[in-house]
């Protein structure tokens, strides 16, 4: 993955994370955000890159966040 060094990336990858907080799943927000789940994935991916901390605890069935989330 390419670190996130433009303005635009990071703003979309943190309105990504707050809508997967929001809506409780990737699925759900990628729905909202228009756009594919593995894009939504991939976005807080970076974020979590990019600010080198884990922000959410990811199972096959739930999404919670960690502390530094």
């Amino acid at each position: 993955m390419k670190p996130i060094d433009d303005l635009n990336q990071q703003l979309l990858a943190a309105i990504t994370f707050a809508a997967v907080i929001e809506h409780g799943s990737f699925t759900a927000a990628a729905e909202k955000l228009a756009c594919s789940k593995g894009l939504a994935s991939r976005r807080v991916a970076q974020l979590e890159k990019q600010l080198g901390v884990q922000l959410l605890f990811r199972t096959t069935r739930k999404l919670s966040l960690t502390e530094a989330g």
